[in-house]
């Protein structure tokens, strides 16, 4: 389920309970949130597709991949 489904679904809950209703999510509630989303929601297909539509490629260039195996290799070593 999507983050603005589960505030939703919360606000309403909460409407319906006659309890305060919270106008504005602090950091710790929004941390919370994401926590959620990424523990229990994200799959690797809505990451792969979130980074597609944010520009990334998911083809590597080789000059990075040289340095990473000299990267790697050297950590190794030690």
């Amino acid at each position: 389920m999507h983050y603005r489904k589960r505030i939703l679904k919360e606000l309403i809950s909460a409407i319906e309970k006659n309890e305060t209703v919270q106008e504005n999510i602090d950091l710790r509630k929004a941390t919370a949130e994401l926590y959620e989303v990424w523990k229990f929601d994200a799959t690797a297909k809505t990451i792969r597709n979130c980074f597609k539509r944010g520009g990334f490629s998911n083809q590597t260039d080789d000059s990075d991949s040289d340095d990473e195996d000299g990267i790697l290799a050297d950590l190794q070593e030690k």
